[in-house]
């Protein structure tokens, strides 16, 4: 029991844009450029954090050897004991970018820079040992960003033990 009224559709009909595959491709290409933008700065936030963590160990390690006696602390501005607690922080920043086996010495081109205070009348009278670790994390080039480069420092102070 119709009512005899017959509905026709045409294809075909209105606009038609045929593939859909070039539309995926100028969408990819627009946003591909955002894309990589995103990626490279995860990854250069994930060095600097890296980078960030490691510098802590590496003034925490030299802080620790330094003020392990009186002896050392008190002595500690000499070129062998500094060298000494640039080994550790070489040891506490071995797989961070740009430090490797190649990095053997403190400051100069070197990426890491380490500085030992020692305060005969630290806290409270007792003599402490400051270590201060900065490095220099190189950052990937993005276009129109201009840092490059990253100085992380990092100061760990601990007591002298007798």
């Amino acid at each position: 029991m119709g009512l005899g009224i017959k509905v026709t559709t045409r294809r075909g009909s209105g606009f038609s844009f045929g593939s859909r595959r070039g539309q995926a491709a100028v969408e990819v290409g627009l946003m591909l450029p955002w894309l990589v933008i995103a990626f490279v700065g995860a990854l250069d936030f994930g060095f600097g954090t890296y980078g960030l963590i490691a510098t802590q160990n590496a003034a925490r390690a030299g802080a620790e050897w330094g003020s392990a006696t009186s002896s050392v602390a008190s002595n500690i501005t000499t070129n062998a004991n500094t060298q000494i607690i640039c080994n550790y922080a070489i040891a506490a920043l071995e797989y961070a970018p740009n430090v490797g086996t190649s990095v053997t010495t403190c400051g100069g081109s070197s990426p890491i820079s380490v500085s030992p205070t020692y305060n005969a009348t630290g806290h409270g009278g007792i003599p402490t040992l400051t270590v201060s670790v900065t490095y220099t994390v190189n950052l990937l080039a993005v276009p129109g960003v201009s840092l490059s480069t990253l100085a992380i420092t990092r100061t760990v102070e601990m007591p002298v033990r007798n």
